[in-house]
């Protein structure tokens, strides 16, 4: 099964850096990297054209014009220029561990959503952070490397970094979990079943909570995959949700669509507009 993997980012070309050094020494290598950018300046795409340059897979850029928040929009235009059969999603404002594509396919069955989390990064150790320590491994084992920040109170739920056999991960964490763009998968499949993202979402926030709730509709399973698939979320300040973010989340819960109307089968792109 070949693995696309996604990375929305905005205007955060050290992270994205990051990002694409952990994509670059994973145990199971993508078949592709899209990364879904809402708008980003020359230095997005600088570091997006060196590692199309030297990345052991295809890297590919799929751009749009800074006009607001549109990351729906930008989302589906990614999957829609991708190749593989299993989507893997991850902020470009976060790494993820080497073995992270291999434990989303390792669970893929063709029809689940994987739900992972994230291991936040406080400021310090956030800043502190190079390639060339990702380079070398240091995050392999990310509760011996972090535990003196853990002790510092500079790193929140380090507990999710410790990779646990699969068979116990599932026992400890059995229950459904909601779905975070930070860290999940799907099927392609579902992706279109349920028509992707939805574009008329164009204020911050949730809009991972509508595609969860189109994707449960469907009857796509939506699965925890706690304690495997770690991925590392550096620190920034965090955004308040608007008025009208919170209109949209009410009004998505209170629907029985499965498919939005203007999505990544229905929807017309062109980058400038």
């Amino acid at each position: 099964m070949r693995a696309s993997v996604i990375v929305c980012t905005y205007e955060q070309p050290r992270e994205l850096d990051l990002c694409l050094s952990a994509l670059a020494r994973q145990t199971v290598p993508p078949h592709e990297v899209l990364v879904a950018d809402d708008g980003s300046g020359a230095e997005t795409e600088a570091v997006v054209r060196a590692w199309a340059e030297r990345a052991p897979f295809a890297v590919r850029h799929a751009h749009q014009t800074d006009k607001g928040y549109r990351k729906a929009r930008i989302v589906n235009e990614a999957v829609r220029r991708s190749e593989g059969e299993h989507l893997i999603f991850i902020d470009g404002d976060s790494f993820p561990h080497r073995a992270w594509v291999g434990d989303h396919l390792a669970a893929a069955n063709g029809r689940r959503v994987l739900c992972g989390r994230r291991v936040k990064l406080g400021p310090k150790v956030s800043a502190r952070i190079t390639t060339d320590e990702i380079a070398a491994g240091r995050f392999d084992a990310p509760v011996r490397a972090l535990i003196g920040a853990k002790l510092e109170g500079d790193v929140h739920r380090l507990g999710l970094g410790l990779r646990l056999p699969g068979s116990i991960a599932r026992v400890l964490h059995p229950r459904s979990r909601k779905l975070m763009g930070v860290n999940y998968s799907v099927p392609r499949e579902a992706f279109f079943a349920v028509n992707g993202y939805d574009e008329a979402w164009t204020v911050y926030g949730r809009e991972d909570y509508d595609l969860e709730l189109r994707l449960r509709r469907a009857g796509y399973p939506l699965v925890p995959l706690l304690n495997r698939a770690i991925v590392f979320h550096t620190h920034h300040a965090e955004r308040e949700r608007s008025d009208a973010c919170e209109a949209l989340v009410e009004q998505a819960r209170l629907s029985d669509a499965m498919r939005c109307e203007l999505g990544v089968e229905t929807s017309a792109f062109d980058p400038a507009t």
